[in-house]
């Protein structure tokens, strides 16, 4: 299969009236960064035509999207076939654009109903879930080769029960080891259920493999002191719990959703021990992040975990940063590659992107994480794809509208799109490197 060049979006961040999810109801309570609230979004409801068609125009073959639960499903057992017809018309244009679709069933949201219920810590998730898969596939199954479970488990369940960036958002270290839990049960159902019930194939990725997986957030953690042994360990921590537990649960390794001393472990998902449960790894890289013990000259601030005085910061002053203050380490992201790659299955690059709302720092951005991927493929990392973030500019959760993440810039008063000049740079990438064999050295 021909290495896959594409670009990310998520329902939420896009669409538009959005109205029976956790988020919309989050939003209307206040708790926005900037006091926004998605309302229509980018108007990707009304204006899927000519989003696809631009990124058509870029020579891509793949595209990420989310199919929304809570349109699918605004009240428990009733589904709404309004929702299916225009998912299942999304799919009837990506493959007239030649774009080959990879579907995420859950990116983040949740059907109200459900939330109110306890959301993701809820015994019943999972099942509830696995109903709303088989409905997917009972739509769509046949024409989706490529298929990711879920959106980054383990930032929805720091955010939502240790962060507070996510509904409900709230504080319980028993809660978070719940929420991996069940949403490390949903996980296996999911691909279970696609392997099982998806056998009759149809459509231009008919021969495609089928393939389900799961995108993961990874972070380069690197000490904010490297002299100090606290800075060290600490470091090791995060890399363990954040990076390593996930990879570890679906490769049918002992989980381990806990930190002995701070974080109680929750119960083995037997399901998923002593086998695969993913066809690929979909890597979702931004960030180098720096762990540390104390307040720092250049980091006054620190937040207290149980007691202890643990810091993370996402910028040293020497580094060049994003609009949202993240420091910009493309070598980040090879670490990460080698790292994913020695649990033996496929990678794709899920998500990979930049805030720049004046796009000066995108067109060396994708350079420059590309000629990583290019370096990672090069030494024999079975890397299948990469996926920008984002196709367009969209509702950023908590931090609203300011973040501009798009290749097209949005005008939210009149949606128009208009195409950054990173985006051509990027359709130049793609012609220059494109080959059967995908990435080679002539990013190198």
């Amino acid at each position: 299969m021909k290495f896959l060049w594409g670009v990310a979006t998520s329902s939420h961040q896009i669409e538009g009236g959005n109205i029976h999810n956790d988020w919309w109801a989050w939003e209307q309570a206040g708790n926005i960064e900037t006091g926004e609230i998605s309302g229509q979004a980018t108007d990707h409801w009304s204006r899927y035509e000519e989003d696809l068609a631009n990124a058509a125009s870029l020579g891509l073959n793949s595209y990420r999207f989310s199919i929304e639960w809570s349109r699918c499903e605004p009240q428990e057992g009733k589904w709404d076939a309004v929702a299916f017809q225009w998912y299942t018309k999304l799919v009837t244009l990506c493959e007239s654009h030649g774009l080959m679709p990879m579907v995420t069933l859950h990116h983040f949201t949740l059907p109200k109903w459900l939330a109110e219920k306890g959301g993701i810590t809820h015994p019943h998730f999972p099942d509830r879930f696995a109903g709303f898969v088989r409905k997917v596939i009972s739509h769509l199954g046949s024409r989706i080769p490529l298929w990711c479970t879920l959106n980054e488990p383990n930032a929805l369940a720091i955010g939502a029960y240790m962060g507070g960036f996510m509904p409900p958002a709230q504080i319980s270290s028993r809660k978070l080891g719940v929420a991996h839990r069940m949403l490390l049960k949903a996980h296996v159902k999911a691909y279970d259920l696609i392997h099982e019930k998806v056998v009759e194939r149809e459509g231009p990725w008919s021969s495609v493999p089928l393939s389900v997986g799961f995108a993961h957030n990874l972070i380069d953690f690197q000490p904010f002191n490297a002299r100090r042994l606290r800075d060290r360990l600490l470091t090791h921590f995060c890399r363990r719990y954040y990076n390593q537990a996930w990879l570890d649960a679906v490769t049918g390794r002992k989980q381990h959703f806990g930190i002995r001393g701070l974080l109680p472990a929750p119960k083995q998902v037997w399901s998923a021990r002593g086998r695969k449960t993913v066809d690929f790894i979909g890597v979702n890289y931004y960030m180098r992040a720096y762990p540390f013990w104390g307040a720092q000259k250049e980091q006054a601030e620190y937040t207290p975990f149980n007691g202890l005085p643990i810091g993370l910061a996402f910028q040293k002053k020497e580094d060049t940063v994003s609009d949202l203050g993240w420091a910009i380490h493309p070598e980040g992201l090879g670490r990460i590659l080698r790292f994913a790659s020695g649990y033996g299955i496929p990678l794709y690059i899920t998500e990979n992107g930049i805030a720049d709302a004046s796009d000066v720092l995108r067109r060396e951005y994708l350079e420059s994480h590309l000629r990583e991927v290019a370096a990672a493929k090069t030494s024999g990392l079975d890397i299948r794809g990469y996926f920008h973030w984002s196709l367009l500019d969209n509702f950023e959760w908590k931090k609203g509208f300011a973040p501009r993440f798009g290749l097209w810039e949005v005008d939210y008063a009149t949606f128009e799109r208009r195409p950054r000049q990173s985006a051509e740079r990027y359709a130049q990438l793609i012609r220059q490197n494109e080959s059967d064999d995908g990435i080679l050295a002539g990013l190198l």
